[in-house]
């Protein structure tokens, strides 16, 4: 059953027909694992461990898998509008909300709703890599509670939920990839 020539084994499995050398070379594209040419090795000069050293290579290129190449993130032109930061601050003496974009719009819409006050602003570009759900940030201003923030089929949405019931005069002015909400009622901010 054994044969000896040129001193490698050349014990041909039933199961596959290779021969213990010809099964390392087909582990050799795995690189860094070694030890599995040891253990193969040994495996080979005891019957029971003929169906490990035929098991194990199949197990192993069976759960390798090579990873697929990254797609790119849409880029310059093609990148959707998104929230870099946002600021609270005081602009020309007026409370201001100050929003940077990761681009520059191709549109900007802007709108209030009151019972409780909500200013929402809109900045368009192209879809991207997608829509993203609506998240929450927490504010410390103490006028404004919360700003939601989501983007739908390129359109970013952000919301300025108010501590009050009607949202104060202000007015939305676009700077590059800035928005500027400023409020212009210096007595009663946001």
């Amino acid at each position: 059953m054994n044969a000896e020539s040129g001193g490698e084994r050349k014990l041909h499995t039933a199961a596959m027909g290779h021969t213990p050398s010809a099964l390392l070379r087909m582990l050799a594209p795995l690189g860094g694992i070694g030890y599995l040419h040891l253990i193969m090795r040994h495996a080979f000069r005891h019957s029971a461990g003929r169906w490990l050293a035929l098991l194990l290579p199949l197990l192993v290129m069976g759960c390798a898998r090579r990873l697929a190449a990254p797609t790119p993130s849409p880029s310059g032109d093609q990148a959707p509008v998104t929230l870099r930061n946002l600021q609270v601050a005081t602009v020309d003496g007026h409370r201001a909300v100050l929003l940077r974009l990761s681009r520059l719009p191709t549109l900007v819409r802007h709108s209030s709703g009151s019972h409780p006050a909500r200013i929402m602003i809109q900045a368009w570009g192209p879809v991207g890599d997608g829509d993203l759900p609506e998240r929450t940030l927490a504010q410390v201003d103490p006028q404004i509670t919360q700003v939601r923030v989501s983007r739908h089929q390129g359109g970013l949405n952000v919301i300025l939920d108010l501590n009050s019931e009607d949202p104060p005069p202000y007015s939305v002015h676009e700077m590059a990839d800035w928005i500027m909400v400023r409020f212009n009622d210096a007595e009663k901010p946001g």
